[in-house]
């Protein structure tokens, strides 16, 4: 149920931003490559398998060019170059929280980024609180003040952005 909810919300963002998705000429072809238009932020131990994996396919049926780490990035290219081109080629971010996000230095690097774009943003409040979103320790431990500050201050900005929330143990 919250899925569809979720990717019902973000179809409709993408809508508002004036995409129109590009569906096959043909059931069986894929949509003609294009820049996403979507990138899932998600921490992948968490949600990779279940939440983020529902949404990009979602909307992959639905006409539209997701970036998912895991389906997009192909192999030999760089990583962080590929996940910096989705952000800023996106037209909106879906971030899944989930308990163990704050301690995944990737996920706080691409939320300040998506943050810092201005862009549409719809959280998904997975398996925590909006209340429980922090900084790991470790991360807080391994980088500058300043950088940990504009980590928890991207934390506390996407608490206050209407979202959606799932309990996966209650299904």
């Amino acid at each position: 149920m919250v899925w569809q909810k979720a990717c019902l919300a973000v179809t409709s963002m993408i809508r508002k931003a004036s995409l129109q998705p590009q569906l096959p000429q043909h059931r069986f072809m894929p949509p003609p490559m294009k820049p996403h238009d979507v990138f899932i932020n998600h921490r992948g131990v968490d949600t990779k398998a279940r939440a983020a994996g529902l949404v990009y396919d979602y909307l992959r049926w639905g006409g539209f060019h997701p970036f998912l780490d895991a389906e997009s990035l192909k192999p030999g290219e760089r990583g962080p170059e590929a996940i910096d081109k989705a952000i800023h080629g996106c037209e909106v971010g879906v971030l899944i929280f989930s308990p163990n996000y704050g301690q995944s230095l990737y996920c706080l690097v691409e939320l300040v980024q998506l943050m810092e774009t201005g862009k549409p943003l719809l959280p998904i409040f997975c398996d925590i609180e909006p209340s429980e979103l922090r900084v790991g320790e470790r991360q807080v431990q391994r980088s500058s003040v300043e950088q940990a500050k504009k980590w928890a201050d991207a934390l506390e900005e996407a608490k206050g952005i209407t979202g959606l929330k799932f309990n996966s143990h209650a299904g």
